[in-house]
């Protein structure tokens, strides 16, 4: 049965009787379904037997955000759930400019969840945060640690993926829109991540999270396929 948000979800896509359908508990698990009844309050939906395809990445990818203000930070989030991010962490560093007023992780939640299922991802990536910059590296155990700023060589990526070019697990860091300070980038490198650039363009911080993503998803996960 589909009622709230996922049956509104539902007539916006005009789906009617008959209508093939994919569903997910956000755990990972997904079934195909048949709508067989449209009412007013609720629709049902009869499954099927058959298997869907795995829409999940098999690179376990987080992507650690500096605190951005306004809605970018919505907009990264819903970005990063399309591109395949496991874990999505928001972290305040020297440079941080927003704030976050109240709890706003129903609507981050919210938002990685329609992102979810416009895709057909089958698991919502988790959201936490914000944290303290020195916590977020002292919690980090990825197989690779990856520290992205704009003072390293584009060229940086490409060396560590020849030296590491199958990983299974990668932690991100992305700054605010003020960037990194040469202190924090020591104290970074100094816990084992890899120092790297994106392009020798300054970019807004939320264009270098989706590039960050989507480059990771290129190398070691599934965007086009990259890792056979």
């Amino acid at each position: 049965m589909l009622s709230g948000a996922q049956l509104r979800h539902l007539r916006a896509r005009r789906l009617r009787v008959g209508s093939e359908v994919v569903l997910a508990d956000g755990t990972g698990q997904q079934r195909h379904g048949v709508v067989v009844a449209v009412e007013r309050h609720q629709a049902v939906i009869e499954m099927t037997d058959e298997q869907p395809l795995q829409r999940e990445s098999p690179l376990n990818l987080t992507l650690a955000q500096g605190l951005l203000k306004g809605d970018k930070l919505d907009w990264v989030i819903e970005k990063a759930t399309e591109l395949g991010v496991t874990e999505l962490i928001v972290f305040t560093s020297e440079r941080t400019a927003g704030r976050v007023t109240g709890d706003r992780h129903p609507r981050w939640t919210r938002l990685a969840r329609s992102a979810a299922e416009q895709c057909q991802r089958s698991q919502l990536p988790r959201i936490t945060g914000p944290v303290a910059f020195d916590q977020l590296l002292g919690a980090a155990d990825e197989t690779l640690r990856l520290f992205f700023w704009e003072q390293q060589s584009p060229g940086n990526l490409a060396t560590v993926h020849r030296r590491q070019p199958r990983v299974s697990s990668v932690l991100a860091l992305v700054g605010p829109e003020g960037g990194f300070s040469v202190h924090e980038a020591e104290r970074a490198a100094a816990r084992g991540f890899h120092m790297v650039g994106l392009t020798p363009r300054i970019l807004r911080a939320e264009t270098a999270a989706i590039a960050v993503v989507s480059l990771c998803q290129f190398l070691w996960g599934d965007l086009g396929n990259s890792i056979g």
